[in-house]
């Protein structure tokens, strides 16, 4: 099953996954794309079942270095965007049917369903856009927060 989702993907043998990633030539390419997307949609689901109800503790002072970071990661994953999308045109390695089918089916791995893997890598890149908006929120509230009880602490003896 599907890490972080509580099984909404369809159960997903990795030995079989595995085994196809070794075999040489077009099928050893399905395999690692298969891997690929399935890898993709773990996270995607992780990533939503985590901003449904996640919690995360971050020293205030850090919290701008890590929305900058899920920021600057969102930002690399869209710019791999082509060459991710790149996978989802592959010739043929002959003219037979079995090849022509090989290559469509690695296409759809690849890309043209919401469970491919163009598509959960671009859904990655939004939660990171999320969770960068979520944090840099949080940094701003509590700074608001923190700077107004310290104008509410003036004038009165701290000790």
């Amino acid at each position: 099953m599907s890490e972080g989702d509580g099984g909404t993907y369809q159960p997903v043998d990795q030995r079989a996954i595995d085994a196809m990633r070794m075999t040489p030539g077009l099928s050893g390419m399905m395999g690692a794309a298969l891997n690929a997307a399935t890898r993709a949609a773990d996270n995607a689901a992780l990533a939503q079942t985590q901003q449904a109800g996640g919690a995360m503790r971050v020293d205030p002072d850090q919290v701008d270095k890590l929305a900058r970071f899920f920021r600057d990661e969102a930002e690399a994953l869209r710019k791999r965007r082509r060459d991710v999308s790149d996978l989802a045109v592959v010739d043929p390695p002959g003219t037979d049917p079995v090849s022509t089918q090989a290559s469509e089916k690695y296409g759809q791995v690849a890309s043209g369903n919401p469970q491919a893997y163009l598509d959960n890598y671009l859904k990655l890149a939004d939660a990171f856009d999320h969770t960068a908006l979520n944090l840099e929120g949080s940094a701003k509230q509590w700074r608001t927060n923190d700077g107004d009880a310290a104008a509410g602490m003036g004038g009165v003896d701290r000790a």
